[in-house]
């Protein structure tokens, strides 16, 4: 029996908002984990099964070309049916995914993991945001968005990490890494059994449609849409590309050092978001655009002979950590712009909307890297499509801050009124009129 003076939600602990945000937030971070985790195995896949590197190239591209159409599919059936039997179908598609790569051993096999995890990532991400965001505290209101993007990059980092040291100093590399993941999937998925619900207090019919973006936000959504793709281009370059540049820098193999470079990016992204909350949404975007302008002018760097001795890796590092910070503080501020401005029923399917530019992101521009690498050398692609996001993300760099800003200062009432000379009032050192009083312009805001 209940004391009286028991409150309703000290019944059960697990209906507590805390605990629905930890769950929500863990599978996230697997699922994310899970669908980067082959990153450092790409090397030795390409090598064992005699992989061209146009076929590495498009297996990379699946998985934006399958994640894409999964939030365009998904995104608002968080909002239809619940966050909750969105999250569970999610995890177990991506279980589905995982178990191929563990168990495949050809190419199609790959193909067919590939495909499942973006599915299944681009299923859950706007149900599992939003689940975060709304079991957030009214004291803090930004934790959830926070916690959110945290877990999403965190996981990102963690997978290939946790690959690459399976990989490097356990048996069965190409199948350990996998079957750890299998457990991580399971258990997140007993975890998310126990959500409230459907985690949405009024359920509507679902179909498959396109995100909607409420008209109110949309000049918001598309400066934080742009600013999240070019960083996730950033992260894509990293991510699909650098561990083969960073193995190329050794004598032997080294899929720890593979997953570092990765994850080296990602967590330090994660880390500068727990600063980022000190900042407003949109300076915590131009920040995080002037530190990807940086990062990339160093990556790029890294091949000029000036760095052949031994120093490639070092400004290599240094670019990681850069664009890293750089990733964190814009994801960040296009999260949370996004978080405070998007109405509650449609909160799920802009946050898949808004995931939609990232994949994209982290797709198209790895995708142009692989493509210019088959008629030339991986670092001449690398340096040609660096210059061409440092030049956009220069371009775009004073755009969050300038739609908040006037650009021509207009005085009240429009046009200035022409002077009549003749008037004695406008005669030098005339006194005003008497019961006139000369118009103040009203500062635009």
């Amino acid at each position: 029996m209940r004391n009286k003076g028991q409150r309703p939600h000290d019944v059960s602990w697990f209906h507590r908002p805390g605990w629905q945000m930890t769950v929500a937030g863990v599978a996230l971070a697997v699922l994310s984990a899970a669908a980067n985790m082959a990153s450092p195995l790409y090397p030795t896949y390409q090598q064992v099964l005699g992989i061209s590197a146009l076929t590495m190239t498009v297996l990379y591209a699946t998985f934006a070309a399958t994640a894409v159409p999964s939030l365009l599919l998904f995104g608002p059936a968080g909002d239809a049916l619940g966050r909750k039997p969105v999250l569970l179908a999610s995890l177990t598609c991506a279980f589905g995914g995982t178990a191929v790569f563990a168990v495949g051993g050809d190419v199609s096999a790959l193909f067919l993991g590939r495909v499942l995890v973006g599915v299944g990532l681009g299923m859950g991400t706007g149900a599992g945001i939003a689940a975060m965001v709304e079991s957030a505290p009214a004291c803090h209101p930004a934790r959830g968005s926070t916690l959110a993007t945290v877990a999403f990059v965190v996981g990102s980092g963690a997978g290939p990490l946790l690959a690459g040291v399976l990989a490097q100093y356990l048996p069965q590399p190409t199948t350990l890494p996998f079957g750890v993941m299998l457990a991580l999937l399971g258990g997140a998925g007993l975890l998310a059994l126990s959500l409230r619900g459907s985690m949405l207090p009024a359920r509507r019919v679902w179909r498959p449609t396109r995100p909607t973006v409420p008209r109110p936000v949309r000049v918001v959504f598309a400066v934080a849409a742009v600013g999240g793709f070019l960083g996730w281009a950033v992260v894509g370059v990293f991510l699909a590309l650098l561990p083969s540049v960073a193995e190329s820098s050794t004598d032997t193999p080294n899929y720890a050092l593979s997953g570092a470079v990765v994850g080296a990016v990602l967590f330090c992204s994660a880390l500068s978001q727990f600063v980022a909350p000190r900042l407003a949404p949109r300076a915590a975007q131009t920040l995080g655009l002037t530190g990807l302008a940086i990062g990339m002018t160093l990556l790029v760097s890294s091949y000029l002979p000036l760095f052949a001795d031994g120093g490639s890796l070092a400004v290599l590092a240094i670019a990681a950590v850069v664009c890293g910070c750089g990733h964190g503080l814009g994801y960040w501020g296009a999260a949370r712009e996004i978080d405070i401005r998007a109405p509650h029923r449609y909160r799920a399917g802009v946050s898949a909307a808004l995931y939609l530019g990232f994949y994209a992101g982290a797709g198209i521009p790895a995708l142009a890297v692989g493509l210019l690498s088959l008629a030339g050398s991986l670092q001449t692609a690398i340096q040609s499509v660096g210059m061409v996001i440092v030049l956009v993300t220069v371009a775009f760099l004073p755009v969050p801050s300038l739609i908040q800003t006037p650009i021509l200062h207009r005085p009240a009432g429009g046009a200035h009124p022409p002077v009549a000379p003749s008037s004695p009032a406008s005669q030098p050192g005339a006194p005003p009129r008497a019961g006139r009083t000369e118009p103040v312009p009203r500062s635009m805001v």
